[in-house]
């Protein structure tokens, strides 16, 4: 590889998984969160299992809370993986830190990556806008002050003008999401930038043109999609010079649910993640002008 790539596994997920698994977006039950635990380790042991078989481990990376998935991070870290947690308050319109030391949370956790979860639409409130960035401020400083990376998860959502508008997502959307990265980069330094599909493939490649000016490079949430799917959009943002991906319940949550279900075992769950994760690192390397796929023994075909 001629650039470093960053394959992130994401299970960061709370509020929608426990609306996913048990109907609601409150406190997980000690039940629950026994059960999510459980789940998140065997997202973790997918993705060890991927590097087992020959992902590079040092592309390989791990995002995760330790609300509804404890001691998972510490694990990912022991192996030797990137490790990256959440900071946002889940959930919210307009971000809030969560928790609310986040200097005392980064100096425990030590992650390799710190993340945000961000909405943000350049055409909507323009005063909750300007807050977020203010905050997002402090806490990119709190960051960088803790030794970590910046990661910035944007997401555009629509205005209720736009809501309903042809081509939203592969024609308006791209362009709201350049727009939102240059408001945002002026006030708060971002080095990793989270980002939904683009639609053509010049719009990531402006993206990453955008994020290189401030030393950033771009990887490619997965936002849930059905896999062939993301396979069309890691192929457009690995030809536009995307570093790589995030991507979460595309890969695990067939797999999750599923095990939680008592529907699969253990092992079969964790074939499922390292299976899927391996197959979306494999398309993203394919695509990419400096990268070669793996092999069915690991290596590299070139």
């Amino acid at each position: 590889m001629n650039a470093p790539h960053l394959f992130v596994l994401a299970v960061d997920q709370r509020p929608w998984l426990t609306q996913a698994l048990w109907g609601h977006t409150g406190t997980a039950t000690p039940d629950q969160r026994a059960a999510a635990t459980r789940a998140k380790h065997v997202v973790l042991d997918g993705l060890l299992a991927a590097v087992d078989a020959g992902v590079p481990r040092e592309t390989a990376g791990l995002l995760v809370d330790d609300e509804l998935g404890p001691g998972v991070a510490e694990r990912a870290r022991a192996a030797g993986v990137t490790v990256s947690v959440p900071l946002e308050r889940a959930g919210l319109d307009v971000y809030e830190d969560a928790p609310a030391d986040v200097a005392a949370y980064l100096a425990h956790h030590t992650p390799d990556l710190a993340k945000v979860l961000v909405r943000y639409n350049p055409e909507g409130d323009a005063d909750a806008n300007a807050l977020q960035r203010r905050r997002l401020a402090a806490t990119a400083r709190a960051v960088h002050e803790a030794g970590s990376r910046f990661l910035f998860e944007l997401l555009v959502p629509p205005t209720p003008q736009q809501r309903d508008a042809d081509g939203w997502a592969e024609e308006i959307r791209p362009g709201l999401t350049l727009r939102a990265m240059e408001e945002i980069v002026a006030d708060v330094p971002v080095d990793v930038w989270k980002l939904e599909s683009l639609g053509p493939e010049q719009a990531y490649a402006d993206a990453v043109a955008l994020a290189a000016t401030h030393d950033a490079t771009c990887l490619l949430l997965g936002a849930g999609a059905p896999a062939d799917r993301v396979d069309d959009w890691l192929t457009r943002a690995a030809r536009s010079g995307f570093a790589g991906f995030a991507v979460g319940r595309s890969i695990w949550w067939d797999a999750v649910r599923g095990l939680l279900a008592g529907e699969t075992d253990h092992a079969a769950a964790v074939a499922t993640v390292a299976a899927r994760y391996r197959h979306f690192v494999d398309v993203f390397r394919e695509a990419s002008p400096h990268d070669e796929p793996l092999t069915a023994t690991g290596r590299s075909s070139a």
